[in-house]
């Protein structure tokens, strides 16, 4: 069940590719919603529209947004030309894509039935949480100003890119060489069918030299062992070998979350990698000071994961002030650099292995 309501577009706040954020009039009050072109066209002052209010009558994690579900001034959306595969499918706000694997398979349908020859080891850097995307990909690019990164976009939290202004930044600033959104999110530079598809476009219509390989924001957690959107890195693991690249991993680690779940070495990091993933990958891991060391090791040793997993430590990573500019705002889960060093010294970490293994080919 959702939660529904008409309002009326009051004013726009901004805009940008893909996506308006509105101020709205539901009843006497002035709330905020999030507008997308592409699903429902667009909004302008004056328009009455009905929104999905849901997510905000719970308090959830939406930002305090509703959503624009239909626009009564808009009697006719056109349908596009090119690609019929169908993403969001069987909901009313399903939409027509063209897909690679379409393009693929117009170039040369014997080419499109043929085995993959595979990724031939380049580096696939599997991310949980979306907070991980601009300091990897700024620490890289630091590190390496000429490689190309390709970030491939799951669909296991929010499925629009549209929403990540982390991601409009880094491609506005041309550190991201482009975008792949796989199974029913949508909106990159390539839409693919599934994350196989999603490895081989990256890799050969885009020429990635690294691929990032994370969720969108918004991600899922419960309570339980097993119920957490990002148990998927363990899958992706076995995914990358398969189709012949190296995984490499970005171990969650935070010693500021008050969980103790989420202690030293997240528990979804631990199952994940532990329990799920059947392969091995790449785990590297910054050097912290001697206690949290500790703590670390033996997370690593209880869950399996020192001998199922290559775990190496960097022991120089760069200091934070890598992560200067205006445009980007350091946060996971409420807490920014200063308040969770150990979560971004991590990701930094992983950026450092991965220009290594760059260097070595």
């Amino acid at each position: 069940m959702i939660s529904a309501e008409t309002g009326i577009v009051e004013n726009i706040i901004w805009s940008r590719e893909g996506i308006q954020c509105l101020e709205v009039k539901l009843g006497d009050k002035r709330e905020k919603a999030l507008n997308y072109p592409y699903l429902t066209g667009p909004v302008l002052p004056g328009h009455r529209v009905i929104l999905n209010t849901t997510a905000v009558k719970l308090g959830l994690g939406s930002g305090g947004y509703h959503f624009v579900m239909a626009n009564y001034a808009l009697n006719c959306l056109p349908l596009s030309s090119d690609g019929h595969i169908i993403k969001l499918r069987y909901t009313p706000l399903q939409c027509k894509v063209q897909v690679y694997e379409e393009l693929l398979g117009s170039k040369d349908s014997s080419l499109a039935l043929c085995r993959y020859e595979g990724l031939k080891g380049i580096p696939v850097v599997i991310g949980e949480l979306h907070s991980m995307v601009a300091p990897f990909v700024l620490a890289l690019k630091k590190l390496n100003p000429a490689v190309k990164i390709v970030y491939i976009m799951t669909d296991s939290a929010a499925l629009p890119l549209y929403l990540s202004d982390t991601v409009f930044r880094l491609k506005n600033d041309s550190l991201l060489e482009g975008t792949v959104t796989c199974g029913h999110a949508f909106g990159g530079d390539l839409e693919t069918v599934n994350i196989y598809t999603a490895l081989m476009a990256a890799r050969e219509k885009l020429n990635a030299d690294v691929i990032l390989l994370t969720p969108g924001p918004g991600v899922v957690g419960t309570f339980t062992r097993y119920g957490y959107s990002g148990i998927e890195q363990g899958e992706h693991v076995d995914r990358v070998r398969k189709m012949q690249g190296l995984p490499i991993v970005i171990p969650r680690i935070s010693f500021s979350d008050s969980r103790p779940r989420h202690y030293g070495l997240s528990h979804h990091t631990l199952t994940a990698l532990g329990e799920i993933a059947f392969q091995s990958a790449c785990f590297p891991l910054p050097l912290l000071d001697r206690d949290k060391m500790l703590v670390i090791y033996r997370q690593l040793k209880m869950s399996g994961l020192l001998g199922k997993h290559k775990i190496v430590i960097i022991k120089k990573p760069q200091k934070l002030k890598l992560y200067q500019g205006d445009n980007y705002k350091f946060q996971t889960m409420g807490r920014g650099i200063k308040q969770d060093p150990a979560f971004f010294v991590t990701v930094i970490a992983a950026a450092y292995f991965t220009e290594r293994i760059i260097a070595m080919n």
